[in-house]
């Protein structure tokens, strides 16, 4: 069988054409343009009904993996996580009849575990946290991906354990960090945070080629209350600084962070 090798060059390709769609999206247009993530949400429709259906599933972070509706997320689930962590969010999904999944290509469990086998590896957690908190358990390969690249505009750092947006059709591709609705620390979400948005930034996303000051990356933070939604804003701005002094440059000219309280009824 004659299969037809990707080149770098079809791979940019992939990522420009990516790119152009996303400039499209109402979202991003929005915030480009100054407007608030608050006033922007409830001109779409399905929004309240995106906080209406049950969140059933504990898939990675990453926005290709979405193969159900009602997704949490988490950097490789937890192979990344402390015992400590790990065992908090043992306690918080236990018996709750969630899908955990593991999938192909996970840059946290390369991140864990370098080598051939690092997939192999986020497979073993995944299926090993469904087995220990009484959940089921589901393997994912890249033929289910919702995208190729890494196409992710935004990370959203959801602290209600309610808000479905990967399944709201017109939101843009997203990065989703749920550590904060699973009670896990704020370092552990911090630090979620920080390598989600590399990788945005990095070579296998979107880059620093097209992420500038005019076209951000967003952090957007679904908060249950206005407290929560300070403490995540002020976790977010953290991470900011921390890479902008790791790396020798102000990421804050091309990450914005905006947020808003969930609806209530």
């Amino acid at each position: 069988m004659n299969l037809k090798q990707e080149t770098p060059h079809d791979h940019e390709s992939l990522f420009d054409q990516a790119w152009e769609k996303t400039q499209d999206n109402f979202f991003i247009k929005g915030l480009n343009s100054g407007q608030k993530i608050e006033d922007l949400l409830p001109q779409v429709a399905g929004f309240k009904e995106s906080f209406e259906r049950p969140l059933t599933r504990l898939d990675c972070s990453d926005g290709r993996v979405c193969p159900g509706t009602g997704k949490m997320g988490l950097p490789g689930i937890d192979v990344l996580l402390s015992e400590d962590q790990r065992q908090v969010l043992i306690n918080e999904i236990k018996d709750q009849g969630l899908t955990i999944s593991g999938h192909e290509s996970c840059g946290a469990a390369a991140i864990a575990h370098p080598g051939a086998d690092s997939d192999d590896f986020g497979y073993q957690h995944a299926e090993k946290l469904a087995q220990v908190s009484g959940n089921k358990y589901e393997k994912i390969d890249h033929s289910r991906f919702k995208s190729s690249i890494h196409n992710e505009r935004l990370l959203v750092i959801e602290g209600t354990k309610k808000w479905d947006c990967a399944n709201w059709e017109g939101f843009p591709p997203q990065f989703i960090n749920s550590a904060p609705a699973l009670k896990l620390s704020n370092e552990t979400a911090k630090e979620g945070n920080k390598a989600l948005t590399g990788i945005a930034l990095g070579s296998h996303g979107f880059s620093e080629k097209r992420f500038d000051s005019k076209n951000p990356f967003y952090i957007i933070i679904s908060a249950e209350d206005q407290r929560q939604l300070e403490e995540l804003t002020v976790l977010a701005q953290e991470g900011i600084t921390e890479m902008s002094e790791k790396d020798g440059k102000d990421y804050s000219q091309i990450i914005k962070i905006d947020g808003f309280i969930a609806p209530t009824e």
